[in-house]
């Protein structure tokens, strides 16, 4: 009887650590998931962005604001997302399951980020940036519900528009650290609009099926794969060329140049993407959006050399 007894209870142990195991595995499968899913991986890139444009201008850091443009990213990103979960169901399937998990709570969520995002830009920043904020978040969201089909008349212009937006942080940043416009802002907000073409065109391979379907005209599918690969190779070269015009003007630090690295980490994906049995979905979803993270960490590298 005693060893039936232990041996129960031996079992019953056994089965709530089991069941414990698995509540775990699932709960990091989910966070996991939502870092990437949720648009999470994309708005700390956002903040990389803005810290990069602090470094590069030389101004205080205003570690405040790297929040201000996580809760930026993850408006803008994860709305298009949301909106778009029935498509992604056949062309994400990853992507849409997640999100359904939690959909109907997602507005909730959502309103949530708003809030915090407009009062910490209130409490913080100037009247300009808080201005210049919200017409951020209104692009970012007029482009889901209004100017997507544009796209079926102008050559690539989801990449125009997204870029032109994602490079208007460069002037979000200054005013909101109360810097002057100047001639440097401009050098910084064209090579950021070369890098981001590069990227957003790039994520197009992975619908190039489903864009012809509807008629869209991306850059892959006007072009085709491989000479559109090539045509990335060539912006990845002028891509660079902005910040070392900024250098030889000394508008610029020298070690800004360090951040040029980022072009070995762009012709590697693009060389990537050359190869068949390359999953262009993790590609993108892992290292592509990942890109601007590395910015930070190759001026900080940059500022200690010099």
């Amino acid at each position: 009887m005693t060893v039936v007894k232990y041996r129960n209870l031996y079992d019953t142990v056994g089965f709530q650590n089991q069941q414990i195991f698995k509540r775990l595995y699932t709960t990091k499968k989910f966070l996991c998931d939502e870092f990437i899913y949720g648009g999470h991986w994309l708005s700390l890139g956002a903040s990389a962005l803005v810290l990069s444009t602090m470094l590069l201008l030389r101004i205080p850091i205003r570690w405040e604001f790297l929040i201000v443009a996580y809760l930026c990213g993850l408006i803008i990103y994860g709305y298009d997302r949301y909106k778009d979960v029935a498509i992604d169901s056949v062309n994400n399937a990853k992507r849409a399951n997640h999100l359904k998990k939690y959909y109907r709570f997602i507005p909730f969520i959502f309103m949530g980020y708003g809030i915090a995002y407009f009062v910490l830009l209130l409490y913080f920043g100037t009247m300009e940036s808080v201005l210049f904020g919200g017409v951020l978040v209104l692009i970012g969201i007029l482009y889901t519900h209004r100017l997507k089909k544009l796209t079926t008349k102008i050559v690539g212009f989801k990449n125009y528009y997204t870029s032109f937006s994602v490079a208007l942080s460069v002037v979000f940043t200054a005013l909101y650290c109360s810097y002057q416009l100047n001639w440097l802002l401009l050098i910084l907000f064209v090579f950021l609009f070369l890098r981001m073409m590069i990227d957003c065109s790039f994520c197009d391979i992975k619908d190039m099926d489903e864009d012809r379907k509807h008629k869209l005209l991306t850059f892959p599918v006007v072009c085709g794969k491989d000479r559109f690969l090539t045509i990335l190779h060539i912006m990845n070269v002028v891509a660079c060329f902005p910040i070392i015009i900024g250098v030889v003007l000394h508008v610029l630090p020298l070690f800004s140049l360090c951040i040029l690295i980022s072009s070995f980490y762009s012709f590697y994906f693009i060389q990537k993407a050359r190869y068949e049995q390359t999953d262009i979905r993790s590609l993108i979803s892992y290292v592509v959006d990942g890109e601007f993270t590395v910015w930070p960490l190759l001026l900080f590298f940059g500022g200690i050399l010099a």
